[in-house]
């Protein structure tokens, strides 16, 4: 099965409590359906996001890696990974891409949600395949100028909020004097061309949109993160993990093919995105595209949870060795 369908939060609140008194229920829907219809496969969902790198996961479908190892694939899309995550900690989804602030956040809060893979990843140098674009004639042209300006991200208190604050900071500016407005990334060339937002966080494809509509990049924020900085990492919960440790793996063993073939072939991960993201020909043929590998990128992890907790955007000293256990 290779459907495409909407992600639902129906699972969010389930989720929160269910976890928070236990995170080791054992009766939720995570686990495979091995009553598959295509020959005695398992049935697995996973969540995804609308973007450049998911196209990856239809590429190791197309490929049939997945078949090989007994596995029947469904790709739920969603707006950000910090939704992703109660899903699959509930049993709605299987296991998911998301970045590794919400999955820190998640732990943080008592969610026992481990990485299996490494997914993607940005540039070292620019450009990125991530920025922050504006319009021509809105006067920003360095991170410091988004001071008092609006700006559009996919969701609050997150990878976005992290990058662009550090690069106003970089800059020698106010990080405070921010305002930060939550939407989906398919929405925001509508909202800067019509002059809603000042500013946006935003991916591949979307960058390239924008610029096609006259949009100006201000900057590569990841970069002042740290250089190549994860942007998707796969990830299970704890349960399914520890209770079905043949299906963990088998997804696993899936994924890691997935992702060292697209890393190869990259052609075929910009004719997947046309398919799965109903993406223009040319627009997936010019975006950029991030990059594919096994390594888990743990240097790179650490900082991301140390800019998060040096930016207040955590309670606790991020669990880095809870979510990423030592193989």
């Amino acid at each position: 099965m290779r459907q495409r369908r909407s992600f639902t939060l129906a699972a969010l609140a389930a989720a929160t409590a269910l976890t928070l008194a236990s995170c080791g229920g054992g009766d939720g829907d995570a686990s495979g359906d091995e009553s598959g219809s295509d020959g005695g496969l398992t049935e697995v969902t996973i969540g995804a996001l609308p973007i450049m790198p998911t196209a990856a996961l239809q590429v190791g479908l197309d490929q049939g890696f997945f078949e090989d190892h007994g596995l029947d694939v469904t790709i739920e899309m969603g707006q950000g990974g910090a939704a992703i995550i109660p899903s699959v900690v509930s049993g709605e989804t299987t296991a998911g891409t998301s970045n590794v602030i919400s999955l820190l956040q998640a732990r943080a809060q008592g969610l026992d949600v481990r990485v299996t893979n490494h997914w993607s990843s940005g540039a070292t140098e620019e450009p990125d395949v991530v920025a922050i674009m504006t319009q021509p004639d809105s006067g920003i042209e360095t991170p410091a100028d988004l001071e008092g300006r609006t700006i559009a991200v996919n969701t609050l208190n997150n990878i976005a909020e992290m990058a662009i604050r550090s690069s106003i900071r970089a800059d020698d500016g106010d990080d405070a004097q921010v305002e930060f407005v939550e939407m989906g990334f398919p929405d925001m060339p509508a909202a800067l061309d019509a002059g809603n937002v000042d500013a946006t966080y935003s991916p591949e494809p979307f960058m390239t949109l924008i610029q096609d509509s006259g949009g100006v990049v201000v900057s590569y924020p990841n970069l002042d993160v740290a250089p190549g900085i994860p942007t998707q990492m796969f990830f299970m919960g704890a349960d399914l993990i520890e209770n079905e440790p043949e299906l963990a793996e088998a997804i696993t063993a899936a994924i890691d093919e997935t992702l060292e073939y697209a890393e190869a072939n990259q052609d075929e991960v910009r004719d997947a995105a046309v398919e799965l993201l109903d993406m223009d020909p040319d627009l997936a043929e010019r975006a950029a595209l991030e990059h594919f590998g096994t390594d888990l990128r743990r240097e790179e992890v650490q900082a991301i949870a140390d800019t998060i907790y040096d930016l207040g955007m955590i309670d606790v000293e991020p669990d880095v060795a809870g979510l990423m256990p030592a193989e």
